[in-house]
């Protein structure tokens, strides 16, 4: 499954991207975020729309630019060419 945020195919289930953080940018993801991208949930990522989540991507590569440390690029298997 890919990231709802970056894009980047990071999880192997639906059911383990519920409880992990994406490592390329730092997104967990949420269903309710997913439902309403420009709504921010109040739920694990704060008051952080997936919609600014992605904007932030392209301007930081991380959701969020204080998480930059955190995040990594992706590899070749997670990219969208190789899993679609």
């Amino acid at each position: 499954m890919k990231c709802t945020c970056c894009g980047y195919y990071l999880f192997s289930s639906c059911g383990e991207a519920f409880f992990e953080i994406c490592e390329i940018c730092s997104w967990q993801y949420e269903e309710t975020s997913h439902v309403y991208p420009d709504k921010p949930s109040g739920g694990a990522n704060g008051m952080l729309s997936l919609n600014e989540a992605r904007k932030n991507y392209k301007n930081y590569g991380c959701c969020e630019e204080r998480f930059k440390k955190n995040c990594r690029p992706p590899r070749e298997e997670e990219l969208p060419e190789n899993n679609e």
